[in-house]
């Protein structure tokens, strides 16, 4: 059986390293840094067996310490992902590019997502300075 895309959406904040400057809160306080949604059409009989897609890309600096940013995807105000960055200062290095990607099985209608990040070590500072993109793709069949 053949796949269907049902919709797609992007948000490309920032193309470049040091398009934007946001500073990282500390746990538990997060920032929401990009956001993207799809529609799924309760009419499209794709839709019924829909996944939705959710890629993101985005640069920070570590300004002191060692941070440990954690990244979390939240669809309509529920989280529904999140991982551990790692850190980007090694002795060497200050900055570090960060990818992932998330599959779903999402309700049907508009879906709102949000990529959002925080910094677990109350010892250091980072910022996100770019680039940062965000997309998600509804695909169903």
């Amino acid at each position: 059986m053949s796949k269907v895309i049902i919709d797609y959406n992007s948000s490309v904040v920032t193309p470049i390293a040091n398009g934007v400057n946001i500073p990282i809160p500390t746990t538990p306080a997060g920032v929401s840094i990009a956001t993207t949604s799809v529609y799924i059409d309760p009419a499209n009989p794709a839709s019924a067996t829909n996944r939705v897609e959710l890629t993101a890309t985005f640069g920070y600096r570590s300004i002191v310490g060692e941070p440990e940013i954690i990244v979390r995807l939240w669809r309509a105000g529920t989280e529904i992902y999140y991982a551990l960055a790692g850190d980007a200062f090694n002795g060497a290095d200050e900055y570090s590019l960060v990818s992932l990607q998330m599959i779903e099985h999402a309700p049907l209608g508009t879906q709102n997502y949000q990529l959002i990040v925080e910094n677990r070590n109350p010892a250091s500072t980072a910022r996100v300075i770019g680039p940062i993109t965000f997309t998600a793709i509804a695909i169903g069949g």
